[in-house]
């Protein structure tokens, strides 16, 4: 007889469940990559705001002359036709002592002539990038563009008027301490439109020091 062969079939359910895949999450390489991404996008968005802040300090400072003893303004009072008339003259220089506007205004003898402006003072380390103190005239008081006194007695757009840039470092503590510069405030010593009798012309110049702006008269 032959010798039967069974096969061991194995039961429908066994109690053991069949083996499955495993699914994985996609794209995860993907995921771990975009917060480093993020970050260096903020980085680099810091850094932009940085050059911006930095750059209107440059754009700034074409304006301003040193505080070494320039001149940056000539003013001239001449008497008129008009009895205690007094025109006034003043020519504004640049750095490099050029003339660049000349004004023409009115004011009574006896009146006080003042020139008024803006300092910014950088640190020390700062003249090697660039940056040095300086000053500007920004505003003319006690004279009129009209010989009948008509308007106002204040021409404050000398050299463009005070600028962004000094604004946001006079009135901002942390942007002042961020670029490392003080602003301040200055004005000259009042000229006093008193020509002595027989005189028809004074001349003045004006000068800058780190302690602001003095008067001198011309000889």
């Amino acid at each position: 007889m032959r010798q039967q062969r069974y096969r061991y079939r194995r039961p429908p359910n066994s109690g053991r469940s069949p083996t499955r895949r495993i699914p994985t999450v996609g794209h995860q390489p993907h995921r771990r990559i975009w917060p480093f991404v993020a970050l260096m996008i903020l980085e680099i968005l810091f850094l932009l705001a940085m050059v911006a802040l930095w750059l209107c300090a440059y754009l700034a400072m074409p304006n301003y002359v040193g505080l070494n003893g320039n001149m940056v303004a000539q003013v001239q009072i001449s008497t008129t036709r008009k009895p205690h008339l007094i025109n006034v003259q003043l020519t504004l220089f640049d750095k490099d002592h050029n003339s660049t506007r000349d004004i023409n205004c009115y004011m009574m003898q006896g009146d006080r002539l003042t020139l008024q402006g803006d300092i910014l003072t950088f640190a020390s380390w700062q003249s090697s990038v660039g940056l040095h103190s300086g000053s500007k005239l920004t505003q003319l008081v006690g004279c009129y563009s009209d010989a009948a006194f008509k308007g106002s007695n204040i021409i404050s757009d000398l050299n463009g008027g005070e600028d962004g840039f000094f604004r946001m470092a006079q009135g901002q503590t942390w942007y002042a301490e961020l670029v490392q510069v003080q602003a301040d405030y200055s004005k000259s010593r009042p000229i006093l439109a008193n020509l002595p009798v027989g005189k028809k012309t004074e001349t003045f110049n004006v000068f800058t020091s780190p302690m602001g702006f003095y008067v001198e008269q011309s000889k």
